[in-house]
């Protein structure tokens, strides 16, 4: 029994012939492990895996590459060897095979590494377009409440007044955002307290409270509850809180007691009103037949 390292490492590979139906990273003797982190170097800076899909097909394809390059070499010193004999014929069509089979599964990793970083990134170019629509549509919908003409005065009169159809709202804009150091914000435009004293202003007086969500980028774990939809929650989206001002009030009470700044569910949206157009949809259908249903 050997004892020397050098010996040890010798014994270890007496059953290893040529080492190509290894399927993990096998040194052999006549090889250098130092050329084989220089081909790992190499294929790692071309792409720089990130994630642990990326990171496994980049390691597939080096593995795949290691082994190609043995089966090469293994090939052209059996081809080099001065004998016509059966023997070394069936090993040469033996080496063949196997350097085929390792071309095939070296250009299949290479495929699949390509084809992931290609949907890579086409989803950022699409998260991309899809942020900058967001910050068009946030943009326009804040310039509109801006420049959304005061409610009539208490003056106009009893006649005028009781002549109006409309449901006075107040509104608020909720950006949802991951911060650089992996933590979620919560920013509302305007704050509570302000859309309060907003609301003492008004004429008439606020019947509901429209909270627009914007998830700017992904739908964070804080707000799993909002939707169930998997394309919202990788790559953002709006959402809407829509409740009577009297449950708003509640609300925003809970929420300053959690102390996170995140928003809470309210326990189901109310339908739109009528008299702001109303809606068909299949959620707003079916809260209405709800909320009628309470009212009888």
């Amino acid at each position: 029994m050997p004892k020397t390292p050098a010996g040890k490492k010798r014994s270890s590979q007496n059953a290893t012939r040529h080492g190509l139906r290894s399927n993990s990273v096998l040194i052999l003797a006549d090889e250098a492990e130092t050329e084989y982190e220089e081909t790992r170097r190499g294929w790692l800076e071309v792409y720089e895996p990130d994630g642990y899909n990326e990171v496994r097909l980049v390691e597939q394809l080096i593995l795949n590459d290691w082994l190609l390059k043995r089966a090469n070499r293994k090939m052209l010193q059996c081809e080099a060897r001065d004998d016509a004999s059966p023997e070394q014929e069936h090993r040469i069509e033996l080496m063949q095979r196997y350097k085929t089979a390792h071309e095939r599964a070296f250009y299949r990793a290479l495929q699949a590494v390509e084809g992931l970083r290609r949907d890579i990134l086409r989803n950022d170019l699409l998260r991309d377009r899809l942020l900058e629509k967001q910050r068009k549509e946030i943009s326009g919908l804040k310039r509109e409440l801006a420049e959304r003409p005061a409610p009539p005065l208490a003056q106009d009169g009893p006649r005028t007044r009781a002549k109006q159809r409309r449901v006075t709202v107040l509104e608020q804009w909720v950006e949802i955002e991951r911060t650089p150091d992996g933590k979620t914000r919560t920013t509302l435009y305007p704050s509570n307290e302000v859309l309060k004293e907003k609301g003492k202003a008004l004429w008439p007086g606020p019947k509901l409270v429209y909270r627009r969500l914007n998830f700017v980028g992904s739908v964070p774990d804080e707000y799993a509850w909002t939707t169930d939809e998997e394309s919202i929650r990788v790559n953002g989206g709006v959402g809407i809180q829509r409740m009577t001002v009297e449950t708003w009030l509640r609300q925003i009470e809970k929420e300053k007691a959690l102390g996170t700044g995140h928003l809470l569910p309210c326990g189901g949206n109310l339908p739109r009103p009528e008299e702001r157009g109303g809606c068909g949809c299949a959620v707003c259908t079916r809260n209405r037949g709800m909320t009628n249903g309470r009212a009888a």
